[in-house]
């Protein structure tokens, strides 16, 4: 889930800011505050080339996820398809560390 945002955040930026590198080139009047149009375009391309590797790598990650899940192969860290592999990720599971029904601090876990 977290490829497929990235994705949609990355594809987003780099459109954004492919629209304020045309209009630094084309029209850099109608953007006011800015001293140097140079610099400024300079920066939004070199952002828009950021955005654009981001979503590279997301790409990459979805395919090799949809590989990974339609051929029933093993995933990074030996986790097969349909499992989730908490140690290659970078999430606390407190039950698997620490068992149930202990007590964190002074409240206990079962007085929900």
């Amino acid at each position: 889930m977290s490829a497929s945002c990235c994705s949609f955040y990355s594809a987003t930026g780099g459109l954004f800011m492919a629209f304020v590198t045309v209009m630094l080139t084309t029209q850099p009047t109608y953007i006011t505050g800015i001293h140097d149009y140079d610099a400024a375009r300079s920066s939004a391309l070199g952002a828009m080339m950021a955005f654009g590797v981001t979503f590279a790598i997301s790409a990459f990650i979805l395919v090799k996820n949809r590989k990974i899940s339609e051929g029933g192969g093993v995933g990074v860290g030996g986790a097969s398809a349909g499992e989730v592999d908490y140690d290659d990720r970078l999430n606390i599971d407190l039950r698997r560390n620490y068992g149930e029904k202990k007590v964190y601090g002074s409240v206990a876990t079962d007085s929900y």
